[in-house]
């Protein structure tokens, strides 16, 4: 064995010499590399016969060619893309144009590529076989894309095909709302056949013509373009409306005042504003003069019974005092006045608020769930009469426990035989899973919110006032505080809502027109309008007139009436928005709103007229403001600053309902 492993091995090193090279020459074999014998690969994609993972590895190539496309030309396909949504953004029926040509292109190349794939293996062209399976891959990803993005191209079409029938140029909250519910509930295929009908009716045709207008395509165009290059200019504004305040007698006078100087002006106005309630002084909430990001500005918080105002936010002129002193103590007031009716009065309040909703329509968002990081939220299913009986008595006699909150598998079976004996509401659904599912959540919403409710309306913490103050309440007293108890609920539930979780989601409308928030803005505004027109007095009587400082204080007299009359007619919007939500096939409904729609937007722009436009407002139209004295992104968060058009801060939210039951335990 020693002897042939010797043998091979010298012949190993005889085959480096120059003799050995020759005399394999000679004998006409072919030279070896030196010290090794290479393998030859097999070429499968090229060797006569099919192999699967061959097919497999074309076929992968074509789903990810949209990625590999991206990696190979980067530059090329970002420009393509945005190209594109410049495009769908100028003239929007192009989305549901697009989507069915890119959609009938990946079904043919599906379809070719299986075609191909059989015929070539009927020629035993096995190669090209594996090679179409490439186009499959790339038909598959296409047809695949086209179907996820199939009902938000119904939207569109359904959108075009509204504002073409009504000749305008953009929609309502409402009408967008109302078609995304339809499209949603609907099937796949009922969304298909919307963005056929582009093509296929003689209504599709219109509006596919009415989007192409000149006139529209401009109007898109000048929207596009406030919404692209805005971005600096607001960051540009807030920059010099925070330093233009300083130069201002008050922004100096407040900058030179010290901690103590500032919680002596909050003390103050809160004793004037609790006076003019005649609230005692044992129930008064405690005043707390805080130091933090000047996005805060301060709030009521009724679990604690204690208002906080932000120094900072104050001193770089981001609210009033007696505007926001006013605001709070109200919702103070309130919350005093709700303690003194009885539990039992408020359990009964608190089920036929939500049996109400249930029968007559809830509003834009409803709430599901809540935490410290927020509320969870959801768009409420529509009932038809029968659900609505049936999920009445299914709340009553088990959703509305104090102190119950049931698992979504506990409400899932509860709620399927409610679904599944109704196949008018199932049928709006693609299926009755989906059905049971949307059911379940709202189920949820109606579980969750009635104990929300009773939490809030156990009030501030009685461990730090003497109960025995509050008064037995008149007949009147008690009409009052039935009303404040239900406005509450009405405004917790807006503010959870508008908040959202993690401050993304929020619907802000329903907090801001609220009745309680309204009183509030109301009451705020008043007083400090008062207190402004004190200061101009003062300021004419002066032998050095400042003729600045009075167009300022000028300025927010005017801001402040504006703000009341915005909120009070907000009230009637709101209605009329909720009503055309529940009931789009309403037209007039929709277009009563749309009418005072113009009267609000009129009276936002007279009051920022010289201020700064952010992100989307309430209706829709990519008009939000920072003002000489507010700074709100309301539709993201919820009301976050100022006073005259919005609180400092969301009142009470869920999630400090959620927190203080979890101190006090």
């Amino acid at each position: 064995m020693v002897q042939n492993i010797q043998y091979i091995n010298g012949v190993s090193e005889n085959y480096k010499t120059a003799e050995a090279k020759q005399a394999f020459r000679d004998i006409n074999i072919p030279e070896m590399k030196e010290d090794t014998f290479e393998k030859k690969k097999i070429d499968k994609s090229n060797n006569g016969k099919f192999d699967i993972s061959e097919a497999g590895k074309n076929f992968i190539k074509g789903v990810l060619s949209p990625l590999t496309a991206v990696i190979k030309h980067p530059v090329m396909t970002i420009a393509m893309v945005g190209v594109t949504a410049a495009a769908c953004s100028l003239i929007p029926v192009l989305t549901p144009i697009l989507g069915i040509g890119f959609g009938a292109l990946s079904v043919f190349q599906l379809g070719k590529g299986c075609f191909d794939i059989a015929k070539n293996i009927k020629n035993k062209e096995y190669d090209n076989a594996e090679k179409s399976f490439n186009t499959v891959g790339q038909g598959t990803v296409g047809t695949v894309l086209s179907f996820l993005g199939l009902k938000q191209s119904a939207r569109v079409a359904k959108e075009a095909k509204l504002m073409s029938e009504l000749k305008v140029n953009s929609l309502s909250a409402a009408q967008k709302e109302a078609i995304a519910t339809e499209v949603n509930n609907g099937s796949y295929l009922n969304a298909l056949k919307e963005n056929m009908s582009l093509f296929t009716s003689k209504t599709g045709l219109k509006a596919v013509i009415n989007q192409f207008k000149p006139t529209n395509i401009l109007q898109r165009g000048k929207d596009a373009l406030k919404l692209v290059f805005g971005k600096k200019e607001r960051a540009d504004k807030v920059l010099r409306r925070k330093t233009e305040f300083k130069k201002t007698a008050e922004g100096k006078r407040r900058a030179a005042l010290s901690t103590e100087e500032i919680e002596a002006e909050v003390k103050s106005l809160a004793k004037e504003a609790f006076d003019e309630y005649g609230i005692p002084e044992e129930l008064r909430p405690e005043i707390k003069v805080i130091k933090e990001n000047a996005k805060y500005g301060g709030g009521y918080r009724s679990g604690n019974h204690t208002i906080t105002i932000n120094e900072n936010s104050y001193r770089e002129g981001i609210f009033d005092l007696p505007n926001v002193i006013k605001h709070e103590a109200t919702h103070a007031n309130e919350a005093i006045l709700r303690q003194s009716l009885p539990m039992d009065k408020k359990v009964e309040l608190a089920k036929e608020y939500l049996v109400n909703k249930i029968q007559n329509g809830e509003k834009e968002n409803i709430i599901t769930g809540g935490s410290f990081l927020g509320a969870s939220t959801s768009k409420p299913p529509k009932l038809n009469a029968q659900m609505k009986a049936d999920f009445v008595k299914l709340a009553q006699d088990k959703l509305y426990q104090d102190g119950v909150l049931y698992s979504d598998e506990q409400l899932s079976a509860m709620v399927r035989p409610l679904v599944e004996a109704n196949s008018e509401f199932a049928s709006s659904y693609s299926s009755v899973d989906d059905a049971v599912k949307a059911m379940t959540t709202y189920a949820k919403s109606h579980n969750f919110r009635y104990n929300l409710a009773l939490k809030h309306s156990t009030g501030f913490d009685t461990s730090k006032i003497n109960t025995s103050l509050l008064k037995q309440l008149t007949p009147e007293e008690t009409q009052a505080a039935i009303k404040s108890y239900l406005d509450s609920i009405e405004c917790i539930e807006g503010n959870a809502a508008g908040q959202g979780f993690l401050g993304f989601g929020g619907d802000f409308n329903q907090y801001q027109f609220c009745s309680e928030e309204v009183l509030a803005e109301t009451k705020g505004n008043k007083f400090e309008i008062a207190k402004l027109e004190e200061q101009l007095k003062a300021l004419k009587n002066q032998p050095k007139r400042n003729f600045k400082e009075e167009a300022r204080i000028l300025d927010l007299i005017k801001e402040a009436k504006l703000t009341i009359e915005y909120k009070t007619k907000g009230v009637d919007y709101y209605k009329l928005y909720t009503e055309a939500i529940n009931h789009p096939e309403n037209k007039e409904l929709a277009a009563q709103a749309a009418k005072l729609k113009k009267e609000l937007d009129a009276i936002q722009i007279e009051i920022f007229k010289n201020n700064i436009p952010v992100s989307t407002d309430m209706f829709g139209s990519d008009l939000k403001v920072i003002s000489n004295n507010y700074i709100t992104i309301p539709f993201l968060k919820g009301p976050e600053t100022g006073a005259s058009i919005l609180i400092p801060k969301a009142t009470t939210t869920a999630a400090d309902i959620i927190a203080d039951d979890a101190e006090n335990k």
